[in-house]
């Protein structure tokens, strides 16, 4: 989930200007403590991945059910050379 800039801002906030803790500031707003780590060091809000998608072709992927109609889906995502 994405919060807002404000929001950050106000974690961040509350964490450095009232000394809260990060156990208390994350139980307070309900995000982990990492997340405030994450803020505090980068407060910017990221819209791209760091890699690119995979895609997986629809033939592909019929022609591997057809092939294999039992498969897990590890074994598919293995075969397709993606994540499962």
């Amino acid at each position: 989930m994405t919060y807002s800039l404000d929001l950050r801002k106000q974690v961040i906030r509350s964490r450095t200007e009232d000394g809260c803790s990060y156990r208390k500031t994350a139980k307070f707003y309900a995000i982990s403590k990492t997340t405030i780590q994450t803020y505090e060091a980068d407060i910017s809000i990221q819209n791209t991945r760091n890699r690119t998608p995979n895609k997986i072709y629809d033939d592909a992927l019929k022609q591997d059910v057809i092939d294999y109609p039992d498969a897990y889906q590890y074994e598919r995502a293995h075969r397709l050379n993606c994540s499962h």
